[in-house]
């Protein structure tokens, strides 16, 4: 047989099975139907209406899931008021002025409304001396700190000592944080391991954005 026949051959009992199974494919969509369709000259059945006595059964409430508390984890913008909530517009004009990407708006589920945050434990303020994210606000919700008469206060670091290099090698190998650290005197050394010094610590985070361990030897906890 030629090559060509072959070919011909070859096609044309593909071609054969293939109709076969779209026949019996058709015939069998054709019983669905049939059985499914309702009978001539019969309504479809009602309804059973509930009796008295099942109206009396109560229905199971569905339980409320007890609220989480929002934002636990993160920090406000620096500048922030007491009155941020109500005077935060959600425009992210802060976010798009931070010059190093540090922060993101945070959707409130019940009102739908945007709230920009920080997360120091992940990327750190570098309190900028001019702090445009203050600068740009159109509401005044943050405010300069030279007219609040406030300093930063993202919340205070504290040193996780078991996952510190000092502490694995027994001597002052690192020092990291303290070079890191912007405020003088908030980062000392009690024999080789950090201390951080509450009064002055901002809880900008640039010490744990700097740590070399993993995981990190230092966090910042927020303020309650």
């Amino acid at each position: 047989m030629k090559r060509k026949d072959l070919f011909r051959e070859g096609f044309k009992s593909v071609f054969q099975f293939t109709f076969q199974k779209a026949d019996e494919l058709t015939e069998t969509i054709r019983e669905v139907w049939e059985e499914e369709k309702p009978l001539k000259g019969k309504s479809p059945a009602k309804k059973k209406r509930p009796s008295d006595k099942e109206k009396l059964v109560p229905k199971p409430k569905n339980v409320r899931k007890r609220k989480t508390r929002m934002f636990q984890t993160l920090s406000l913008p620096p500048g922030a008021t007491s009155e941020f909530f109500s005077l935060c517009t959600g425009c992210n004009e802060c976010i798009f002025a931070c010059p190093y990407a540090v922060l993101f708006p945070v959707t409130v589920p019940e009102s739908g409304k945007n709230f920009p945050h920080l997360d120091p434990n992940a990327k750190a303020c570098h309190l900028c001396s001019d702090w445009p994210c203050i600068s740009v606000c159109p509401e005044e919700a943050l405010i300069p700190y030279e007219l609040s008469g406030e300093k930063p206060n993202f919340g205070k670091a504290k040193a996780i000592t078991e996952h510190c290099i000092n502490e694995k090698t027994g001597e002052s190998t690192c020092n990291v944080c303290f070079v890191a650290c912007p405020i003088e005197k908030t980062v000392k050394f009690k024999g080789n391991l950090p201390v951080f010094a509450t009064s002055s610590c901002t809880g900008c985070g640039l010490c744990v954005e700097s740590c070399p361990s993993f995981p990190k030897a230092i966090q910042i906890k927020f303020k309650k």
